[in-house]
């Protein structure tokens, strides 16, 4: 997301800065969005941390459920592994081996659906964000909205209509999924 808001704010900049042609006529009106702080202030970016948050908490206590587990069928390995018949002691081990190999799969397996899931969530916040964000750009007869976080250096506080674009959000009580 950034990288795009970053190219697309550069050469926009650089279009402005050369004087080349642009559709509106008048004087150049800019508006300035700080994206992540849109995702975190609306009310459905807030519902999206906290599902999130909690499958997370949930998923890490599971795990390390099974975790403590293991570890406490090793440690019962280790003491008995002595006086244990040879084909039992292989048993064990194997057991063991499967047990470490299951829980490594779960961690991964959960972790990329979580990455996954999490992006998707927040790439449909961020595009009802953006929409959000140009309804208002439209309104005020923005020439162009830059992301605050890509490239720019320095801008006007008056520009900056995050604001606004956070209170256009929540009043169209998106739900978050």
């Amino acid at each position: 997301m950034s990288g795009f808001l970053k190219l697309t704010g550069i050469v926009l900049t650089i279009s402005l800065l050369l004087g080349l042609p642009c559709q509106a006529q008048g004087p150049v009106k800019i508006g300035v969005v700080d994206g992540k702080r849109c995702i975190e202030q609306t009310d459905a970016g807030k519902k999206v941390y906290s599902l999130f948050r909690e499958r997370y908490d949930k998923d890490q206590k599971e795990l390390e459920a099974k975790s403590v587990a293991l570890k406490k069928l090793q440690e019962e390995y280790t003491k008995k592994s002595e006086v244990l018949a040879a084909d039992v002691k292989r048993e064990k081990e194997k057991e063991i081996m499967r047990r470490e190999e299951d829980l490594r799969d779960q961690l991964r397996e959960r972790s990329e659906k979580f990455r996954q899931e999490e992006q998707e969530a927040f790439q449909k916040l961020t595009a009802e964000i953006f929409e959000a964000a140009s309804a208002i750009g439209r309104e005020q007869g923005l020439t162009l909205i830059m992301e605050a976080k890509s490239g720019v250096v320095y801008f006007n506080p008056a520009t900056d209509i995050t604001d606004q674009v956070i209170k256009r959000h929540n009043a169209k009580k998106i739900p978050a999924k």
